[in-house]
């Protein structure tokens, strides 16, 4: 199968089965496309994903560690715009918004297992 820029599907030997299939892939990588401009380095399409990974490598909890995940995909697209690229999804200021909001759930998360620790804990009935 051959997918070709006029948005047409050539299948090699055979008559395409599921062209509804192949359109939901191509329309796929054209959003991969345009969102990964963001948040990767030109020559590194992964480099989101290892910053990301070295701000949640410093975390053991898991939950922090998706928090610290979700802060680090927004940090790098923050550090790729940084460079003068222009943005093609959301802007700049709606990206700060995304971290603060984040910051801002991680923080009621904490506070809501603070609670429950809290309130799961048994008064010792000895004297």
């Amino acid at each position: 199968m051959i997918l070709p820029e006029d948005g047409s599907v050539v299948c090699v030997g055979k008559v395409e089965r599921n062209p509804d299939f192949v359109a939901l892939l191509r329309e796929m990588a054209e959003i991969h496309d345009r969102k990964s401009q963001d948040y990767a380095q030109d020559n590194n399409v992964y480099s989101n994903f290892e910053y990301a990974a070295a701000i949640s490598a410093a975390f053991t909890d898991p939950v922090d560690r998706v928090f610290a995940t979700m802060i680090g995909v927004k940090l790098a697209r923050l550090a790729e715009l940084g460079k003068g690229k222009v943005p093609n999804n959301e802007s700049v200021e709606d990206s700060h918004k995304d971290l603060s909001v984040y910051t801002v759930i991680w923080a009621a998360y904490k506070r809501s297992k603070a609670r429950v620790q809290t309130t799961l804990r048994v008064p010792s009935l000895r004297q």
